[in-house]
């Protein structure tokens, strides 16, 4: 069992390293230098479109964990569609990271990965909701996980703007998800969280304050779709339905900040699929903050969203817990509207 581990622990700082290599290499391609404006947090050309690493590392990982017998079984259809959909996200990302694309062809290259993947049998049929139960989708499930597959991608994707804040979440909570998945005795989802873990940990030496170099869109987009996916995956094991809960806490201070900024900017009749620096992370950094002092709030943020995911035995408890998230989450909206009024 000891030696297990240890093979385990030598691979994963493998696929560390290599995110970290690559990532280290694209600083040096200058086509994906991204230039500061009027809506961006840096103040020098810094190159982007180093999440390449963390996608390589991670879809590398995936292989060896899946085929060398570290996941307990082989992978089915489901894996595959997470697999596919992730990549083809990451491949139109990489294209936006060199070329600017027009929303509605970003919006269409993740709705294309989407179908593959719900074609593979990537799809949340059941949750537990308070009162109901465990409540059967039926016919919504497709709809419903099509919403949460390019919800989680886009919002990942907003919320990738200081240096490293979304590589330090994405680490934190692929982490606490391969060890609640472990302790469920989900290996083969704890062997994705575990590979995403260290693609995103690697990169993040590179991206910490200062960053070195930014993830892009192809980093950002990869690891919103993979995050959802593997959230479908655990939706679909265990008895009460509580898995489907699981990734919505690691990533809830995420899908607040989205869902806030959105709805005030639906308010002024702002369009929403443009640019711009409204989120709560990045008005806490024009009060003042560093990029380094709000990803540390971030990574707190995350680490807490850890704990409470990792201290719920069951579905009852996760509601508990995205109560407690979400009553947090509120305080945090409030600390920087005041920061915001005093300056």
């Amino acid at each position: 069992m000891t030696r297990f581990f240890v093979v385990h622990a030598i691979l994963l700082a493998g696929l560390a390293a290599i995110a970290a290599i690559i990532a280290w290499a694209m600083a040096r391609w200058r086509p994906l230098m991204d230039a500061p404006n009027a809506r961006s947090s840096h103040a020098l050309p810094t190159p982007r479109g180093g999440g390449v690493g963390i996608v390589v590392a991670t879809l590398f990982g995936w292989l060896l964990f899946w085929n060398a017998g570290f996941a307990s079984r082989a992978a089915g259809a489901p894996e595959f569609g997470l697999a596919a959909g992730a990549t083809m996200v990451a491949l139109a990302g990489l294209m936006d990271d060199r070329r600017a694309q027009p929303a509605a062809i970003k919006l269409g290259a993740q709705a294309l990965a989407t179908l593959v993947a719900l074609a593979c049998g990537l799809t949340i049929d059941r949750i537990a909701l308070p009162g109901l139960g465990l409540v059967e989708l039926g016919v919504f499930a497709w709809p419903l996980t099509a919403l949460w597959l390019v919800g989680l991608t886009n919002a990942f994707n907003f919320m990738d703007g200081l240096d490293g804040l979304a590589a330090a979440t994405a680490t934190i909570a692929a982490a606490a998800l391969a060890l609640v998945a472990q302790a469920g005795g989900n290996g083969p989802i704890a062997a994705l969280a575990w590979s995403l873990a260290a693609g995103s940990a690697g990169f993040l030496l590179l991206n910490k304050p200062p960053a070195r170099i930014f993830m892009g869109d192809v980093g950002s987009q990869f690891l919103g779709f993979a995050f959802a996916g593997i959230g479908v995956l655990m939706a679909s094991r265990g008895g009460d339905g509580g898995g489907a809960l699981l990734v919505p806490l690691l990533l809830f201070h995420f899908l607040f900040d989205t869902a806030l900024t959105a709805w005030r900017r639906a308010r002024r009749g702002e369009k929403l699929w443009q640019a711009h620096r409204e989120h709560l992370y990045q008005r806490l950094n024009r009060t003042g903050l560093g990029h380094g002092a709000v990803t540390l709030c971030a990574s707190a943020a995350a680490l807490i969203l850890a704990a409470l995911a990792l201290l719920a035995p069951d579905a009852s408890a996760l509601w508990r817990a995205l109560g407690i998230a979400f009553a947090l989450q509120l305080a945090y909206a409030t600390w920087v509207a005041r920061r915001e009024a005093r300056r």
